[in-house]
């Protein structure tokens, strides 16, 4: 949509340099470099403190007609008034999801705070904006060109993932987003490539993927299963205790 380009600009701006993004900042320092953070454009959307910040930029009949902004009249003991609560108020550290043309068609929101926290405030961890995960592949636009290089995909659940693969140079990876890939994400990959490899999580929802993965696709494609190296559970983790391009085995 028109209007992502300029909210992820600003937003990655925020992260930058805003004061009240510090804890958000030094998050995502300590998981990916500051490259990354600027290829993938992690960002800060403010909460209903600091919105302004963020409606002097792009506007607040933009954030209100996208529904990242509300509006509510509250009447109580107090006196009568308008507030504002943000979309991504318990989940400020932003990332578009861009689809194969490279055009932003939602955004994804992390919360930090604790597990204990969020069930007590009952919010999941990751919060997204409309668009269907299902539907695309995280990562596509930044790894096409090197699959149709490669004649191959690898296939991971995870956004840092595929972040964390391409700051080591393996480059033809994308994210499902989920263990389990859905037809239209099937027909994403086929339009690159036939050779698809399944690099999901050393567990028992990466297995089921898997499984499913080759009973549902296989007749149609070359999918084999790779895996990172014990004791990992996924590439985040292994490139991240490494520093450099595992070597995946083809069984456990």
């Amino acid at each position: 949509m028109k209007h992502f380009e300029k909210i992820a600009e600003t937003c990655h701006y925020l992260l930058r340099d805003f004061p009240a993004a510090n804890e958000f900042r030094n998050y995502i320092d300590s998981r990916i470099n500051k490259e990354s953070q600027s290829k993938f454009k992690f960002g800060y959307f403010p909460g209903s403190n600091y919105i302004d910040i963020l409606s002097r930029e792009v506007g607040e009949e933009t954030l209100l007609d996208l529904e990242l902004i509300y509006k509510y009249n509250i009447t109580d003991s107090l006196f009568p008034r308008q507030v504002i609560f943000c979309y991504f108020e318990h989940h400020p550290l932003i990332m578009p999801y861009r689809d194969a043309q490279g055009e932003i068609i939602g955004f994804i929101g992390r919360s930090l705070l604790e597990e204990d926290k969020r069930k007590e405030l009952k919010i999941i961890k990751y919060k997204n904006t409309g668009f269907k995960k299902g539907n695309t592949l995280f990562g596509l636009f930044e790894a096409k060109q090197s699959i149709l290089e490669n004649d191959s995909v690898y296939v991971v659940e995870g956004q840092f993932d595929t972040i964390k693969a391409h700051e080591v140079g393996f480059t033809n990876v994308v994210a499902l987003g989920n263990s389990h890939m859905t037809p239209y994400q099937f027909a994403l990959l086929c339009r690159y490539t036939k050779n698809i490899n399944l690099l999901l999580d050393n567990d028992d929802a990466g297995e089921k993927g898997r499984k499913a993965a080759k009973e549902k696709y296989g007749r149609f494609a070359n999918i084999r299963d790779w895996y990172v190296p014990d004791p990992y559970k996924d590439l985040d983790e292994c490139i991240k205790e490494n520093q450099t391009r595992p070597i995946l085995r083809i069984k456990k």
